[in-house]
This record gives structure tokens, sequence and C-alpha cells, in this order.
């Protein structure tokens, strides 16, 4: 009997054939099905149906792991972050987990660097006003020249922005909590707390993954650091920003703007003050969606299922402890 994959996309909105392709190619059933993040029992009931997953929207934590024991056997994350599945009570469970590490990284960090050229330069703010019957030409920007840029977090996607504002004359400063952070091939330099970054910066870019230790991180005390010409950007995920914080701080004038591709809840309600302040440009969570980046992430949670269904560890496993060579041949 083939294995069962459930994918949590609708094929209607979201090009999946390549994965689908692979998958059926290598002798799985695709089965899809949109499964929300508040919908446990449904979550519980594809997960007891289904060999594997490729998780979206639902929710895999300390109520829906320990139900689909013994039956759910693989959960690939179609992203790089994880914030949807508690790795400890999977691991505690004996499901694998594993993600997509890099195939979206420069998708999203020309997302970052469109927030920052357009917080200078008002470009969405000057195409409106075009449409309007304006002629704004005479809006003064700030050029990105000159500028310190602050990156807070510096794995893949702020790599990939460091390699982009290389053909600016740009500072760059990169604060990372973790000493595994590699710098040495970039031009940057690396200081040791992110109060340096906030104090210092022109612009602040946020790329760090959404965890205990990260969520509502970036919060008043911070952000009363900045210059009050200062840009934050934030392309990883709202719940890192405390964003009554950050709306104080934005109708102070304390900071200059913001330029928001997540927010705390996606989509917001149509009352977040972050929709109508005209010194904040929210993106609809879409940096990673590229055509390009799809198909990169695609070939990989085809590689890594397949791999980890003919007995290999996949490198890309996040709780690799639980599995050994041959664990599902």
């Amino acid at each position: 009997m083939s294995k069962k994959v459930w994918v949590n996309i609708d094929p209607q909105k979201v090009d999946v054939s390549y994965l689908e392709k692979r998958l059926k190619d290598s002798g799985f059933e695709v089965i899809y099905k949109v499964v929300l993040a508040d919908d446990e029992a449904g979550t519980i009931e594809m997960g007891n149906s289904v060999d594997a997953v490729v998780s979206v929207f639902e929710r895999w934590n300390e109520r829906t792991l320990p139900a689909v024991r013994g039956h759910l056997k693989f959960i690939q994350r179609y992203g790089a972050g994880i914030d949807n599945i508690n790795l400890k009570a999977a691991t505690e469970a004996g499901i694998p987990v594993a993600n997509v590490p890099g195939a979206n990284s420069a998708a999203v960090a020309e997302i970052a660097l469109l927030h920052i050229l357009n917080l200078g330069r008002r470009f969405k703010t000057v195409i409106d006003d075009t449409k309007k019957g304006l002629w704004p030409c005479a809006i003064t920007g700030n050029e990105l020249d000159g500028k310190v840029v602050g990156l807070v977090g510096f794995g893949n996607i702020a790599k990939q922005l460091a390699r982009m504002l290389s053909g600016f004359d740009v500072k760059i400063l990169v604060y990372d909590s973790y000493a595994q952070a590699d710098t040495n091939q970039y031009d940057v330099k690396v200081v040791h707390s992110i109060e340096e970054i906030f104090l210092q910066s022109d612009i602040v870019s946020l790329h760090v993954p959404l965890n205990d230790e990260t969520r509502g991180m970036i919060d008043k005390r911070l952000l009363n650091l900045m210059k009050p010409s200062a840009y934050l950007v934030n392309t990883c995920r709202g719940a890192v920003i405390n964003e009554a914080d950050l709306i104080e701080a934005l109708r102070e004038k304390k900071i200059r703007g913001a330029g928001l591709d997540v927010l705390s809840l996606e989509p917001p309600s149509l009352d977040n003050p972050l929709l109508s302040m005209d010194n904040v440009f929210v993106t609809s969570h879409m940096g990673a969606e590229t055509a390009e980046s799809g198909l990169r992430s695609q070939k990989i949670m085809a590689d890594t299922i397949e791999a980890f269904f003919s007995g290999k560890i996949p490198a890309n496993l996040m709780n690799k402890e639980i599995v050994k060579e041959g664990y599902h041949e």
C-alpha cells in the first residue's frame, strides 16, 4: 500500500504541481485538504489518516501530536520557520520534523530591501498620489547611501540581504545571539548586544525565528533607543514585535516609520492602527512568494520526504536524535 501524504494547501491557489508529480512518481498518494490553525479536531483526524504531512496552517502542539502518535510518521514544514510546530512535543511523540532551509531566503531579502527603499523614498505614497491626480514631484526622501543598517539575526535571509546591500554605501551591523552566526565572508560588523543595533542604526531589519525567547522581544525599551529618524523593517514573524509598543512609538514619532511584511494577527483586523498610519507600509506576508522560491521549496520537500521514507536521514531534519538509518525503509 502506498504511503499517504497530506498537503495542507489548496492547489487551486498555490501551484504545487511539481511536488505532487514528484511524490506520485515515487509511489506516494497525495491528499489535499486545508485545515486551519484553530481546527485541532481536523488536524488530528487528518494526522491519523496519513503517513506524512506537508504542514502549512495546522498546529502541531501538546494536544494534537500525542493524538496522532503511531500514525503520523513525518512532518514536513513548507518553509524555514516552524512556529506552528512544537518541536519538543513532536520529539516526545516520536515524530520527525523537517523544514525547508534557505529556499526562500533571497525572495524574503528582496522584500526587506524593497521596504527599506520605500521607507526612504516614499515610493508607494507617490504612486498612490499620482493615481489620485496629484503630482508629488517635490516629495523629499532619503538616500540609502551613508546609512547604518542593523540586522537582528544573521541567518540565511539576513545574509542574502547583506549581499544585496553590498551595492550601497552602507555600514551593516549584525547582532545574532547564536554563536554559529557566520559573518566572515560578509562586509559586516558584529556587535555584542541588541541595544547597540537599536542605538546606532538608521534602519533596523528583523531576521529571527519566532520562539519563546523572541516573542515580543521588540518592545518599548528597544524602540525608545532608536533615533527619531530611524525605520523598523520586519519580514520574519509579526509576534516578535510588541505591536502596542510599536504603535505608540510611531504615533509619538519616536521612530520615523515601519515597513512590515508580517503582523501578529494575519490577516489583520481592519481596525489595526498600523493599517491607517501614513508612516507605516504593510504588505501581506508575501516575502517568500516567488515562482523561483516555490520551486526550490518543492524540490527540497520532495527530496526530503523521498529520502526519509527510503530509510535515510535528511540533512534538514530538525530532531535527528529520534531516527536512525533505515528507520522507515
